[in-house]
């Protein structure tokens, strides 16, 4: 599972006087359609030779060793569970990623990694952290594109219950309870130090009900507002079965999300407040930077294009710019675009399955940060 640590170390790479190679194929046999793996990589290859030809001849061994060492990845990867692979090779890296989802084809040759379609993906699928606790020891597990990682980063030693009478009974009860309440506190702050750090969307508790209740008392107000949900599960499950519990809940999670979102910029847009609907009126919002949330249609795609001077978007493909009066340029994936803007500009961005309500806002539809 690729890391925000590992993307945040991608886009810090600092430019390279030597070529970095960045290589982008899918594996999955239902987007590839009647091409091969096999096919698709020999034309990756020839368009990474033609990239080769504009740099100077000094590099021109250094990239075709990395465009051969690519080959030979790819070629023992058919077969495999990957459904896409990304690989960043130059004389000061060699990174390869295997994804549980494409993130196309591609190959570009610069001075730094190209990072774009790895992100797009990461940042497109949701990520949730699900912290199981009871009264010895945490557990934190990250879920993503069907994937987890278990950090298991929380680990308190705990004074056990201890059975003798009395006032010595009173009095170490009393002390293993403070140390529990200790537990979970600092089990919390740790959860905190992990969002910080790795970031995540949605939060998940597991155990039993007052301990997920004193867990959350205890967590930053940041993550309670992340709290999706509950599991009834113990700190000894198996991996297996967190990842189970946990996309299940995630389902129920994102089409109950889904249909609260619709359901308020219906309202919204009703009476004429914080919501918009249409590609025209959202991508005005996106250009003024209004979106908190971007809700559209899976798979929704059309052409626009894009002021060469101030960079707002528009459904036109030719003209002049209603904010600048710069030349409008084409752009054949208008809605990557916008997707990508709204992320730049701290906006949530939900894809939906097609459904009447959807449809009846055109598709597309946004809830605004202010009027």
């Amino acid at each position: 599972m690729i890391t925000k640590s590992e993307i945040d170390a991608l886009t810090s790479y600092p430019p390279s006087d030597s070529p970095v190679v960045s290589f982008y194929i899918s594996l999955d046999p239902h987007e590839r359609a009647e091409k091969t793996t096999l096919t698709e990589l020999k034309n990756l290859l020839k368009t990474g030779q033609e990239e080769m030809a504009r740099w100077p001849e000094k590099d021109h061994v250094k990239i075709a060793l990395n465009l051969a060492r690519i080959e030979e990845i790819v070629e023992n990867e058919r077969g495999g569970q990957s459904r896409g692979l990304a690989i960043f090779a130059g004389e000061k890296i060699w990174q390869i990623y295997h994804l549980p989802l494409s993130a196309g084809q591609r190959v570009v040759i610069d001075r730094t990694p190209y990072v774009k379609p790895l992100i797009q993906v990461f940042r497109r699928h949701p990520r949730y952290c699900a912290v199981l606790v009871d009264k010895e020891r945490a557990r934190l597990f990250i879920v993503q594109m069907s994937e987890i990682q278990d950090y298991s980063i929380v680990l308190s030693e705990v004074p056990k219950h201890h059975e003798q009478g009395g006032w010595a009974q009173s009095r170490l009860q009393r002390r293993h309870d403070d140390y529990v309440m200790h537990h979970l506190k600092r089990s919390a702050e740790l959860s905190f130090d992990f969002f910080q750090h790795e970031g995540f969307d949605y939060l998940l508790i597991g155990g039993t009900d007052e301990l997920t209740s004193a867990f959350y008392e205890r967590l930053h107000t940041y993550l309670q507002e992340r709290v999706v949900g509950f599991l009834p599960i113990s700190t000894s499950a198996s991996v297996h079965d967190v990842l189970e519990q946990t996309l299940e809940v995630m389902q129920e999670v994102e089409a109950r999300l889904h249909r609260e979102l619709l359901e308020k910029l219906q309202e919204e847009t009703g009476q004429g407040r914080l919501g918009v609907t249409g590609l025209s009126a959202t991508l005005r919002a996106i250009n003024a930077y209004k979106v908190q949330h971007l809700l559209l249609e899976e798979g929704y795609q059309t052409a626009g294009g894009r002021c060469s001077d101030c960079g707002n978007l528009t459904v036109r493909t030719t003209g002049n710019c209603r904010y600048c009066q710069g030349k409008i340029e084409r752009v054949d994936k208008l809605i990557g675009e916008a997707v990508e803007l709204a992320y730049n500009q701290g906006a949530q961005v939900h894809f939906i399955e097609a459904n009447q309500v959807l449809w009846d806002m055109e598709r597309i539809g946004a809830l605004l940060r202010y009027a």
